[in-house]
């Protein structure tokens, strides 16, 4: 990871761990803007890892490099903070994606993710909201749950950056969430994208 990641210009690596404890001392150390997690270390995982960090530095956003098999672990990680999560067979190009969304702002999950976290947040299966939906609405949520930007959906869909935030706000408020990430589960967990 260390070697693909200085390939690119815009990231810079400052320090690797090999535990939780170690990346939290190693935070505390060089304040990086964002830390790539391993769910399972040795000693400390990188849910503990991730818990450390983000009680003791909000600021520092925190991506689960992970396995599909770990989807407890990543609901997890989200309750304690976890902006993101790679697959550890991602590409090279969505890596990269991935880290400069969330750098940027933009929580990053794969859709399973996605549902995974739903069914935990809403324990169980429940009836789902029915919300009429713009086809311009559906394709922003679908961008969103891609994790994408607002000026990614905006270049996708030919619409400014500034529309693109109104749509989203408007989505906030239909759907009763407060940000991307909430919008992003309240889709999934309601079959609003595909």
């Amino acid at each position: 990871m260390k070697e693909l990641l200085s390939q690119d210009p815009e990231i810079t690596v400052v320090a690797s761990a090999s535990n939780g404890l170690e990346a939290f001392e190693l935070c505390r150390e060089f304040k990086p803007d964002i830390v790539i997690m391993d769910v399972r270390m040795p000693e400390c995982s990188g849910i503990d890892g991730t818990r450390l960090i983000k009680t003791h530095m909000p600021d520092i956003k925190v991506i689960m490099f992970t396995t599909f098999e770990d989807q407890d672990y990543i609901t997890e990680a989200v309750k304690y903070g976890a902006e993101g999560y790679i697959l550890k067979d991602s590409g090279q190009e969505h890596i990269r994606m991935v880290i400069k969304s969330v750098y940027k702002g933009y929580p990053v999950f794969h859709k399973k993710a996605l549902d995974s976290m739903a069914q935990s947040i809403s324990g169980s299966k429940t009836e789902k909201a029915e919300i009429n939906l713009s086809p311009i609405e559906k394709e922003i949520l679908r961008l969103v749950v891609e994790g994408r930007s607002n000026k990614q959906i905006g270049c996708v869909l030919g619409l400014s950056e500034g529309r693109v935030k109104n749509i989203l706000s408007e989505l906030f408020e239909k759907t009763n969430t407060r940000d991307r990430t909430q919008l992003a589960v309240f889709a999934v967990r309601n079959d609003l994208v595909d």
